[in-house]
């Protein structure tokens, strides 16, 4: 190879070489270029990520805290999330439920032709029932979605509002019937005192002071009625709700000794707005009644007396230990006239039920055959205060006062009798 050849060849090898460098810049270019590119699509994937994480967080926070039951389960009918009612509800803890079949949650559903009850933990709710299929995208069912919605307030409220209807029904009717018999039933007693006093005999005489203790008995029922029908307006007042029971408790102590009754107290400090002397008749029925439910074969008698609060009610609950409430009679113990009382009116617990609705308050009673019963009394904290008083409420006092006295002592004596 001659000089002028190894030139040629050196200058070849030299454009070679600078192409190669021109192309290898240029591939560095695309390289950064790809490179920045790939770095901003994967700022752009991990953003779309971290959206996803965050929406896929914030609807498990909604469906753990939404107030229904929520279970979902896969194919194969195993658990595998519920929410945080569900564990309130059910009392399941989601470490030991998860994976699990359905059927192993010890909860049963009983469905009839117009109500829904779930049943657990020896608690019964009302509650309406509807499940979702989850479906991925090739249309295969994965699982299912179970939602459980408690609705025993709800029917609470309904049957309260019912009952009011029929407190209102029955309040007409009984305020005739009060002015169709009271007038006739006064001329009746004054006669059947003149004759009284006119009759020397002693058999007539003493059958004559039975026709006006007779009729002393209906003017006491028509008094009943009357308050039922029209109840004064309350006095509303800052109470002491504790005060009030106490003062109840004091007035029946000679019933508690003789029936060997043993109260029982739990009292917080809170204050309600109410009348004082309407109130201490509501306690006053309801302690009465729980010392008269004591068994025939007890010698002992306990009744407890609770109060308690939640967001909305102050609430004093009421519950003895004696022969109990059956199903059949729970839902009309409220009604006028009904009584399972012999020689009972069947309107003290229907003036109780008015008096609280004055109150802007109510009566929930609960009861169970041979254990027992407990009326509990919803006031709300946030009552306003009417501007009410008059000489007429001051005499409905004195009255409910000696009612109430009137009560206590009867009862000794039919104790004692």
């Amino acid at each position: 190879m001659n000089i002028t050849q190894l030139q040629e060849a050196f200058k070849s090898f030299s454009a070679a070489s600078k192409s190669i460098e021109s192309y290898y810049e240029l591939l560095q270019k695309k390289i950064n270029f790809l490179t920045l590119e790939l770095e901003k699509k994967n700022l752009e994937l991990n953003n779309v990520l971290s959206d996803l994480k965050k929406a896929n967080d914030y609807l498990n926070a909604v469906l753990y805290n939404i107030e229904d039951i929520i279970i979902v389960i896969d194919e194969n009918k195993k658990v595998t999330m519920i929410n945080k009612s569900a564990e309130r509800y059910l009392q399941l803890n989601p470490i030991n439920v998860i994976g699990k079949p359905l059927d192993e949650l010890g909860i049963r559903i009983i469905e009839d032709v117009s109500e829904t009850y779930l049943i657990t933990n020896d608690k019964k709710y009302s509650v309406t029932l509807s499940n979702s299929k989850v479906v991925n995208s090739d249309g295969k069912t994965k699982g299912e979605v179970i939602l459980i919605r408690d609705i025993s307030r709800l029917r609470e409220l309904e049957a309260q509002n019912e009952r009011n209807q029929r407190l209102i029904s029955m309040g007409e009717m009984a305020a005739k019937i009060v002015h169709e018999i009271r007038n006739p039933l006064c001329s009746i007693e004054l006669y059947a005192s003149i004759l009284e006093s006119d009759i020397q005999d002693p058999t007539q005489k003493r059958l004559a002071a039975g026709i006006s203790k007779g009729i002393s008995n209906l003017n006491n029922v028509l008094t009943n009625m009357s308050i039922f029908a029209r109840p004064n307006k309350p006095a509303m007042k800052t109470l002491r709700l504790d005060v009030i029971i106490n003062d109840c408790i004091e007035m029946v102590s000679p019933l508690l000794e003789s029936s060997y009754t043993k109260i029982n107290k739990s009292f917080i400090d809170s204050q309600i707005q109410g009348d004082a002397e309407l109130l201490k008749q509501v306690f006053l029925n309801l302690i009465i009644n729980a010392i008269q439910a004591k068994p025939d074969d007890a010698i002992n008698n306990l009744i407890e007396i609770n109060m308690s609060e939640d967001k909305e009610f102050v609430i004093a609950a009421i519950r003895d230990y004696g022969a109990g409430i059956r199903n059949e009679h729970l839902e009309k113990i409220f009604d006028p006239f009904f009584t399972t009382k012999e020689g009972g009116s069947g309107l003290g617990l229907s003036i109780s039920a008015k008096i609280m609705q004055s109150h802007n308050g109510y009566i929930k009673a609960t009861s169970e055959v041979q254990r027992g019963s407990c009326f509990s009394l919803y006031f709300r904290k946030d009552n306003k205060i009417p501007e009410i008083k008059s000489i007429a409420h001051h005499n409905q006092i004195q009255r409910t006062r000696q009612r109430g006295f009137d009560c206590v002592e009867r009862f000794a004596t039919n104790t004692h009798s």
